[in-house]
């Protein structure tokens, strides 16, 4: 071809290519979003089947191997609590409690408690003066457990399999060892002082006084004999056998320490029930939202903000602008103002949760927030309902297990036993440790003070999400009480930025849990949006790419291919990731019915070498045409 003839055409066709790289990179571009990964960022595994996500690879392994045998997503979500037991002891187990949100593939909704419960001997006063239960340690801060009972009657009602099946894997596991994870090893070095007060717990989980390194075998015998007599006996061996008379001699013998004195009795023990409650579902952007009641405050703060937030176009005006970042902060201040209020055992309190979660109720909250300005928000007014107080010690160390099934059958269940180590107490005898939950109740006087039978309040927030009748997203956390904003934003940008779990987890949050005090994963918002937010008043504690808390699991299914997705927090660290899926598929980007999309680097490199080559194209035609 001559030349003459070629200078347009190579022009014209570059420029052709140039606006239709710019078209593509619009049509994908995060304009709305604003989302880009995050340097650990990991896609989500994606597989034919079911998924798992836990915060232990050994955990997630068991469950796995539950779904690859038949079972279904509650028989893998109650094998993985037990196996956490012995992976990641520090966190939870059959001496905690935690609750459990359910969807069946049928859309059945359900919601189990199994939170610990106080002991009658407990008054309002118990943790005002001082001892050791003021470093949320010793016999005192024991609560009922209710872990055994909660899996007992998770597997009643929606498993397929028996306590003693989903049991074995982790008796094995505690009689052979486990290799101790990093932050297990972190965890012990740093609790190994509470531990040295009790002998048991010392012997269990230091080797002669000093902590296990990362990579050494732990191996708990005194545990496995325990799982071992629970899969014998069933619930009723932890509540009223041999267990709950090994557990209840070391309480009557407690008290070498001021302030220790136990007070968990076998009557205690014995009247212990988990609970069914009446899930909280609402329907946000036509997707339906599945939360826990109270009295776990997080699946009514969820509610709250969704529905604050509803009245707002947040997919056009940016994930990370200041604007949505300011109504999120608003919205939180608002349901934190009524959490501190209201909620509590609805068994002990009058918790207005109807009127909590009244559309007019939150429209009004929403027309109280100002685009320009940080509130300190008051709580509603609900008459004599509710007397505001927080807890002394938010759960600080906790755990959770997403699962979704072949079938379509999901369970996000949360597990705790409060502190790490919780009260670092283990029974002689019965290898697991005893939570510190009594201090998660608040001052007296107050709606969430202690009582005899009472459970205290928690932030623990396991949610699910379907859409067109998929469970899409089904997530919670671990972090106390960031709990509650980490699971909430998850929701979030899977349902107002689509999202997928791996994205929605990945994404850069805010907490602003104590009014005047946001922390703000700040890498991913730009200075601009940052002073924005500052001129509004906030003030900001930046958090660089990813704060340590809260850690985030999450699984769901695709509902463009119908595939399992799978994810775990890159907050947890590379050796914590334990995402799994069954028949794992290759990882292609699917069919989303749009143009494909291009990493953001590649579009930019592309349009830069376009725009080169269209530049030399123009030179050449010029100097063509000065001849």
């Amino acid at each position: 071809m001559h030349l003459r003839h070629a200078v347009p055409l190579v022009f014209a066709t570059s420029m052709l290519l140039l606006c239709a790289l710019a078209s593509l990179a619009l049509a994908q571009a995060p304009a709305t979003t604003d989302y880009l990964p995050g340097t650990q960022f990991r896609p989500a595994e994606r597989g034919v089947g079911g998924a798992i996500a836990t915060e232990s690879p050994v955990a997630s392994e068991v469950g796995l191997g539950v779904l690859d045998s038949g079972g279904n997503a509650v028989d893998a979500a109650v094998a993985a609590t037990f196996a956490m037991n012995v992976a990641r002891p520090q966190s939870c187990g059959i001496g905690g409690g935690g609750f459990m949100v359910y969807r069946g593939a049928d859309g059945e909704a359900a919601a189990l408690d199994f939170r610990e419960t106080a002991p009658e001997a407990i008054t309002a006063d118990a943790f005002t003066g001082d001892g050791i239960y003021t470093t949320f340690t010793g016999h005192k801060t024991v609560g009922v457990p209710g872990t055994v009972a909660g899996m007992q009657a998770a597997l009643d009602r929606y498993g397929t399999m028996s306590l003693a099946e989903t049991i074995a894997p982790a008796e094995s596991l505690a009689r052979s060892g486990v290799a101790v994870q990093p932050v297990v090893a972190d965890e012990m070095a740093a609790n190994a002082a509470r531990l040295r007060l009790f002998p048991a717990a010392s012997e269990q989980f230091l080797r002669e006084g000093a902590p296990y390194r990362a990579g050494d075998v732990l191996v708990q015998p005194d545990l496995a004999d325990t799982l071992s007599r629970i899969a014998a006996g069933g619930a009723e061996e932890f509540y009223r056998g041999e267990t709950a008379r090994l557990t209840v001699s070391d309480m009557e013998s407690a008290g070498r320490y001021p302030g220790d004195e136990g007070l968990m009795t076998l009557e205690d023990l014995a009247s212990y029930e988990a609970k069914w409650r009446e899930p909280l579902v609402a329907d946000y952007r036509g997707a339906e939202v599945i939360a826990m009641p109270p009295p776990t405050s997080g699946g009514v703060a969820t509610l709250q903000m969704l529905g604050i937030l509803e009245g707002y176009d947040l997919a056009a005006e940016g994930r990370y602008s200041a604007r949505t970042l300011h109504r999120i902060s608003e919205a939180q201040k608002v349901a934190f103002a009524d959490r501190g209020e209201y909620l509590a055992d609805p068994d002990f309190v009058d918790v207005p949760v109807e009127e909590l979660l009244d559309e007019g109720y939150l429209e009004e909250r929403r027309e109280e927030i100002s685009p320009d300005e940080a509130a300190e928000p008051e709580p509603g007014d609900f008459g004599d309902a509710g007397t505001e107080g927080e807890e002394t010690n938010p759960e600080t160390n906790t755990t959770h297990i997403s699962v979704v099934d072949a079938t379509g059958n999901a369970v996000a269940l949360t597990c705790t036993i409060e502190q790490s180590f919780g009260s670092a107490v283990v029974a002689p005898g019965t290898g697991f440790l005893l939570n510190n939950e009594l201090t998660d109740f608040s001052e007296p006087g107050t709606a969430n003070e202690p009582e005899p039978g009472k459970r205290p309040r928690s932030s623990i927030n396991p949610l699910i999400v379907a859409q067109d009748g998929e469970p899409t997203l089904v997530t919670g956390a671990a972090g106390g009480v960031t709990i509650v904003m980490g699971a909430f934003q998850a929701a979030l940008n899977h349902l107002d930025y689509g999202l997928d779990p791996a994205e929605a987890v990945d994404a850069a949050r805010l907490d602003e849990a104590v009014p005047g005090e946001m922390t703000l994963e700040d890498a991913r918002v730009s200075p601009v949006e940052q002073a924005e937010l500052i001129a509004k008043g906030h003030t900001i504690s930046r958090e660089g790419e990813y704060a340590d808390l809260p850690r985030v699991q999450a699984v769901g299914i695709d509902p463009r291919t119908g595939e399992a997705l799978a994810t775990t927090d890159p907050r947890s660290g590379p050796e914590e990731y334990a995402a799994l899926v069954q028949n794992v598929a290759p990882q292609t980007v699917p069919d989303t019915g749009g143009p494909a999309v291009l990493p953001a680097p590649l579009v930019a490199a592309l349009g830069l070498a376009l725009a080169a080559c269209g530049a030399a194209s123009l030179a050449l035609l010029r100097r063509r045409r000065a001849r």
